[in-house]
């Protein structure tokens, strides 16, 4: 019994550590398919994500592990921003990718022109909803659900990234509460979205084992809307570093049992299926 991770990130990005070592880590756990989700780049300046001049070697230096290491499966991908008018999942169709995940982190911009992200420090959230948001939480938090909506609807990813990662840094509720009305209805709109599209929800474990959030994304609460309306999921640690591949992944498969999923999607032979599992792996007939 054995794990897929298809969330992971190198030095071609903000990752720390290069391919060749998530892939010898993912052999000496036994795991049956490791994927590669580099930054995709985006066009204006960042420095976390890959380079366009970088792709080439990136998806060059993957096609090499998979006749280095066949011990395990690997697959190529990346994680591509969705900005409306700007980029998302369909402007890297020509590479082929094995594995999308599609994530929302820009929504907005400053008055200046550059982009506002909104999961790297509190201060920078902070500054991004005043400078923005004039201080409407709700408006700004409403943004970014719709953008993943527009995602889903228009340029739908084979992974959505980290469904409620606007909560990254908002521990012990400092920017909004979690539990009130228009938040949750704004999540079940989502969920409704997501639940007419073929995209899998990751159940992503990063946030947790960082000690940013108190729960993995999506909390167990959007989880059992997503299970309520069978939406498929996956199991991903969005790994930046080899020893973080399966982090937390029993509690994660725990949890999931809890609210009544019984398999998980996973990619392996070239395609998507289920695959049972249990706090231990995936148990594969």
């Amino acid at each position: 019994m054995n794990w897929t991770n298809y969330h992971t990130h190198t030095f071609y990005c903000d990752g720390e550590c290069n391919l060749k070592d998530h892939v010898r880590q993912a052999i000496e756990n036994q795991m049956l398919a490791v994927g590669f989700s580099s930054h995709a780049p985006v066009p204006f300046q960042s420095d976390w994500h890959i380079k366009q001049e970088d792709v080439k070697a990136y998806l060059q230096e993957i096609k090499h592990l998979k006749t280095v290491y066949p011990q395990v499966q690997i697959y190529t991908g990346l994680e591509i921003d969705f900005i409306p008018d700007v980029i998302g999942p369909g402007d890297f169709k020509a590479y082929n990718l094995d594995v999308v995940v599609g994530s929302v982190h820009y929504i907005g911009q400053y008055a200046d022109g550059e982009y506002f992200c909104m999961d790297f420090t509190a201060e920078e959230l902070a500054h991004g909803l005043r400078e923005v948001y004039a201080n409407d939480v709700q408006a700004m938090i409403r943004t970014y659900y719709e953008r993943v909506q527009m995602m889903v609807q228009q340029d739908p990813p084979d992974i959505i990234g980290h469904l409620d990662l606007i909560k990254k840094l908002n521990k012990g509720n400092r920017f909004f509460d979690e539990t009130q009305t228009w938040y949750k209805e704004i999540v079940k709109e989502t969920v409704e979205v997501i639940s007419n599209s073929n995209c899998i929800v990751e159940i992503n474990t990063r946030g947790f084992y960082q000690g940013k959030t108190e729960e993995f994304y999506p909390s167990k609460w959007i989880l059992e809307l997503c299970f309520a309306k069978n939406i498929p999921v996956t199991i991903s640690s969005d790994a930046h570093h080899f020893a973080e591949l399966e982090n937390n992944f029993g509690e994660a498969a725990e949890l999931l049992l809890s609210i009544g999923y019984q398999e998980v999607q996973v990619y392996l032979d070239d395609k998507w299926g289920d695959a049972k599992f249990s706090s231990k792996g995936l148990q594969l007939s």
